[in-house]
């Protein structure tokens, strides 16, 4: 979809609010930012700043209380449930701090479990494309040895990895990444990164990153840094 040097996802005067109580918590205030095809776009900034909401909110996993996020210039406010829900499988892809990996399936069924969910795709299909695809997927993330394997016979950076693949599997436009690096030692957070920058260059994907970690925050075409729900820099 479209061409280069240009805006592929953005957020305009995006505000979220939460009811707790009596009270209201503010955790996003006015946010206006945007993100250009290919671009590797780090978010840091402290606990409680608002990256997740965020992140959450552009990938379209949660709405905001006002403001509005578009895709390919397109609002996507004005669509329905069902048709965001497609947008989101389609052309973004996830990867969080804690794997979200299903326990009984092995590595390589993990990586399938997004065509799964993609609009005409059933088992028939899965059983001859998505298995080959998957397989693919973990050579290139290094893991084509441990496909048979579940997630609790694999360490902390190998299921990240995996997650990383699983998130590959529809080839999406843009991947959302929340502190992708945040339940690992040093050297698995350092491969983790290097992955990052391979499969942007390589593959010319898109990259939202959230990191607390200052180490990373430079390893961004474009950084960002927000406080109390806002961009200060």
């Amino acid at each position: 979809m479209g061409k280069n040097n240009h805006v592929l996802i953005s957020a305009k005067d995006v505000f979220k609010e939460y009811k707790v109580g009596r009270s209201t918590l503010r955790v996003l205030n006015g946010i206006t930012l945007s993100v250009e095809k290919g671009e590797r776009l780090i978010i840091v900034g402290p606990s409680g700043a608002g990256k997740s909401t965020l992140l959450h909110i552009m990938g379209l996993l949660d709405t905001p209380t006002s403001g509005k996020i578009f895709y390919e210039g397109e609002d996507l406010s004005l669509l329905s449930h069902g048709k965001q829900a497609e947008i989101r499988n389609k052309y973004f892809g996830f990867v969080f701090q804690f794997y979200h990996l299903l326990p009984d399936f092995i590595a390589l069924e993990n990586v399938m479990l997004p065509r799964l969910i993609s609009s005409g795709a059933g088992w028939a299909m899965l059983r001859r494309e998505g298995r080959e695809k998957a397989m693919e997927l973990l050579r290139r993330v290094g893991l084509a040895d441990r496909a048979n394997h579940r997630p609790d016979q694999l360490s902390g950076g190998e299921r990240q990895r995996v997650a990383f693949a699983r998130a590959l599997m529809n080839d999406p436009e843009v991947l959302f990444c929340d502190e992708p690096t945040g339940n690992l030692d040093t050297k698995n957070a350092q491969d983790i990164w290097e992955l990052i920058l391979l499969l942007n260059e390589t593959n010319k994907q898109t990259f939202v990153v959230i990191t607390h970690d200052e180490r990373f925050a430079k390893m961004g075409t474009k950084t960002v840094r927000m406080m109390d729900g806002r961009i200060v820099e």
